[in-house]
C-alpha cells in the first residue's frame, strides 16, 4: 500500500508505525508489549526513556491502539480505534505536554477527569510526554493517583532524561530503555518509506542521511522530508548540495595530498572549499571522517581515500582534527581551517621517534600514611640525650599532623566530634591515644560509646589500628616523666618555699607508691607553710594579701589547649624548668620578725594548712604562731 503525503503534515508524522511490525528496532521493548497484550497483563504505569526519536511517543500510542481496538491481532491499525487515536481525536487518550501542564493544578484537573469512565473502549490511557519537565510539587501530587490508579487507567511516561525523575515515580512504573537506531535500520526504514512514495535513491545517499541522523529516525525522515522536493533519483551529490555538506570527493582528494605530503595542494583544495561558502568546522569534521574512511577501508571495512601512512600516524592526525574542532568552535575563519590541515600534517608525517613515549618520570616514592612517633613533652629514651628538632622539619611535621588531625575530624560525625574536640591526641608506637582531661568525663563517656566510629576514620585517615581512650592522664605514658605540684604563676611551691626557710631540716624522700597516691594528712597534724618574705607593693600594710585569702586548690593540673607546635618544639622537661625557676634564699630571722608575717599566720594559719599540705618545718610555724599571740595587738 502505498503512502499519500497530506500537503500540510510533516513526513516524520504520517510515517509513524500504526502497528508493532512496522515498529523499527527496539527489540526488547516490542517483545515485552506484545506478551503483556496477548495475555492481557499491562502494567498501571510505564515509563519510556531513551533518545529523541527513537520512538517512546509512538510506542505509547501504539499501546492505546491496542486497548482500544476492536480486532485481532492489536493494534490493527484499520479500525475506527486505531484511526481516532493515531489522529489525536480519541475522548478516551489523554495526550499531555507535561513541560507546559507540570503544576498542581493541572494534576489535580487529571485526576478527576480520569476518574471518570471510558467512553468507547475500556481503558483510559493517559501520555505525559517530556515527563522530566514536571515540577516536584506536581509529582508529589500524582503519587497516590499513580500507586493506587482507577482499574480502567493507564499511564505512559514518556522521557529523555529518566535521571530527573523523582525515585518515588520510577518505583511505581515499569522502565523500558529505548537504545539509538543503527544506520542500517534507519536505511531500511527509509527505502520502505521511499517505495511507498514510489521515489528512488541512492544507497550512498540514504547512508550520507541516516549518519547524519546520529540514531534518530525522527531527524533521518526530517532529512529525507526536505530532499523529497528534488525532482527525480535522490542521487549522493544532490543530497549533499541540498544538506548544504562539501563534496565527499573534494574531501577525499584533501585526505590523499595530505597522506602523499603535497601539503601546498591540500590547502589550496581546503581554500577552494572555503570561498565556496562551506564553514571552516565542516570541512575539518569532513575531513575527519575521510580519514576515517580511509582507515576502515585498509581495514576491508569499507570504502574511502587511498591512504600510505601507518595507521598508528592516520590515528594520530584523526586525534589532532578532533581537538582542532574544540577550537573551531570558538574561532571558525581560513585561518584556524589551514591550523588544522597543518596539525593533520605534522601528525601523518612524525619521525619514527616522535610518536615513542616520552621519558620516564622519577618514580614518586610510596607514601606511608602512617604519622611518625612523636614523643611527649620533656621525654627521653634512657642513655640517648633526646635529639633536637630542626626548626624546618618541625614545621613540616606540624602541619603535616595537624592537617591529618583535621581530617579525622572532618570523618567523624557532627555530634563525635563534638566529644572528640575535648581530647588531646598522641601518638605511642602503633596505636593513638585521646587523653581526656577530668572535667571532660561526660565527653570522655560519649567518645567510648563510639569508639568504633573513631578507629574507622582514624584508621582511613591515618592507618593507624588501635584507639585507646584515657581520662584524666592518669595513665602516663611508659617514658614520659610525671608532672610538677601545681604552683601559681610566678610562685613558687610549697617544697620550694620550704626548702628556702629551712635548708637544715632533712626531708623524706617519697616512694614512688606515695608520690602516685599521696595519702591525706589528719586535719591536726596539717603542716602550715610559709608565704613570702615581702608582700606585694600594692597591698596596704595591714591588709593580707589577697592571693593567700583564696590560694589554688591542690588536685590534678587543668590541661592546656592542645598546641602541637607547643608539643613538638619544647626541648625544656619539667624538671630543668623547675630548677631555673628556683628562687635566691631568703633570711630566716628577718621573716620571722616581720609583724605582718606574724599577722597573717595568726589570721589564716589554718586555712594555709589546710591547703598547702607538703609543708615540713613544723617546729618552725608553731615558734612562729607563739611569737605572734605574745605580741599585743595593735
Amino acid at each position: 500500500m502505498g503512502l499519500k503525503l497530506e500537503p500540510v503534515s510533516a513526513l516524520y508524522r504520517q510515517a509513524r508505525p500504526t502497528t508493532f511490525d512496522e515498529m523499527v528496532g527496539q527489540e526488547h521493548v516490542k517483545e515485552v508489549l506484545l506478551n503483556a497484550l496477548r495475555s492481557g497483563r499491562l502494567a498501571q504505569a510505564y515509563l519510556f526513556s531513551g533518545p529523541r526519536g527513537v520512538g517512546k511517543t509512538s510506542s505509547a500510542r501504539l499501546i492505546a491502539q491496542a486497548v482500544n481496538c476492536s480486532q485481532n491481532p492489536k493494534p490493527c491499525g484499520v479500525c475506527e480505534g486505531c484511526r481516532l487515536v493515531r489522529e489525536g481525536r480519541h475522548p478516551d487518550v489523554l495526550e499531555i505536554d507535561a513541560a507546559s501542564n507540570n503544576s498542581v493544578e493541572d494534576v489535580r484537573d487529571l485526576r478527576e477527569r480520569i476518574l471518570l469512565a471510558p467512553i468507547l473502549g475500556q481503558h483510559k490511557v493517559v501520555i505525559l510526554d517530556e515527563a522530566h519537565m514536571m515540577s516536584k510539587s506536581a509529582f508529589n501530587a500524582l503519587l497516590k493517583t499513580l500507586e493506587e490508579p482507577p482499574p480502567h487507567v493507564i499511564f505512559i511516561f514518556a522521557t529523555t532524561e529518566p535521571e530527573r525523575m523523582p525515585p518515588t515515580i520510577l518505583s511505581r512504573t515499569q522502565h523500558f530503555r529505548f537504545r539509538r537506531l543503527s544506520e542500517a535500520e534507519i536505511v531500511e526504514k527509509l527505502q520502505r518509506i521511499l517505495a511507498g512514495l514510489g521515489r528512488q535513491a541512492e544507497q550512498e545517499a540514504l547512508q550520507l542521511v541516516a549518519r547524519l541522523a546520529d540514531g534518530a529516525m525522527r531527524d533521518a525522515e526530517s532529512l529525507l522530508d526536505r530532499l523529497l522536493t528534488l525532482e527525480g533519483p535522490l542521487t549522493l551529490k544532490q543530497t549533499e548540495d541540498a544538506l548544504g555538506l562539501p563534496p565527499q570527493e573534494a574531501l577525499f582528494a584533501v585526505a590523499e595530498a595530505l597522506d602523499k605530503g603535497q601539503i601546498r595542494q591540500a590547502l589550496e583544495q581546503a581554500q577552494h572549499l572555503y570561498t565556496q561558502g562551506f564553514a571552516a568546522r565542516t570541512l575539518a569534521q569532513g575531513l575527519l571522517e575521510a580519514l576515517r574512511a580511509g582507515l576502515y577501508g585498509r581495514m576491508g571495512l569499507g570504502t574511502g581515500p587511498h591512504l600510505n601512512q601507518p595507521e598508528e600516524h592516520i590515528v594520530a592526525a584523526m586525534t589532532a582534527l578532533d581537538e582542532a574542532l574544540e577550537r573551531l568552535v570558538k574561532r571558525s575563519d581560513a585561518l584556524s581551517l589551514e591550523l588544522a590541515l597543518l596539525s593533520a600534517y605534522q601528525a601523518l608525517h612524525a619521525a619514527p621517534g616522535a610518536s615513542a613515549a616520552p621519558a620516564a618520570t622519577p618514580a614518586i616514592p610510596d607514601f606511608d600514611p602512617r604519622p611518625k612517633k612523636v614523643e611527649g613533652r620533656g621525654s627521653r629514651v634512657e642513655g640517648q640525650e633526646k635529639r633536637s628538632i630542626p626548626p624546618s622539619a618541625s614545621a613540616s611535621s606540624v602541619a603535616e599532623l595537624a592537617s591529618e588531625w583535621r581530617q579525622v575530624m572532618n570523618a567523624l560525625k557532627m555530634t563525635i566530634r563534638g566529644f572528640v574536640r575535648e581530647a588531646e591526641p598522641r601518638f605511642e608506637e602503633d596505636k593513638v591515644v585521646l587523653l581526656f582531661p577530668e572535667r571532660a568525663s561526660f565527653h570522655h563517656q560519649g567518645a567510648q560509646r563510639h569508639l568504633g566510629e573513631i578507629q574507622k576514620a582514624v584508621r582511613e585517615v591515618l592507618g593507624v589500628q588501635q584507639v585507646e581512650l584515657r581520662l584524666g592522664g592518669k595513665k602516663k605514658l611508659a617514658d614520659e616523666p610525671s608532672a610538677p605540684p601545681f604552683s601559681p604563676p610566678g610562685k613558687p611551691t610549697s617544697a620550694e618555699a620550704i626548702r628556702k626557710v629551712a635548708p637544715a631540716v632533712p626531708t623524706a624522700e617519697p616512694t614512688p607508691t606515695a608520690q602516685e597516691h599521696p595519702q591525706p594528712l589528719p586535719p591536726e597534724n596539717l603542716p602550715t607553710p610559709f608565704p613570702s618574705h615581702a608582700a606585694p607593693a600594692d597591698i596596704p600594710r595591714d591588709e593580707p594579701d589577697p592571693s593567700l585569702l583564696h590560694p589554688p586548690v591542690a588536685g590534678p593540673p587543668e590541661p592546656e589547649p592542645w598546641n602541637p607546635e607547643a608539643l613538638l618544639l619544647d626541648e625544656t622537661p619539667p624538671e630543668e624548668m623547675s630548677e631555673d625557676t628556683e628562687a635566691r634564699p631568703v633570711n630566716q630571722a628577718s621573716l620571722l620578725e616581720d609583724p605582718r608575717f606574724q599577722k597573717l599566720v595568726q589570721l589564716f594559719g589554718g586555712r594555709l594548712r589546710k591547703f598547702y599540705r607538703e609543708t615540713r618545718p613544723l617546729e618552725i610555724i608553731e615558734e612562729a604562731a607563739g611569737n605572734a599571740e605574745e605580741e599585743p595587738e595593735e
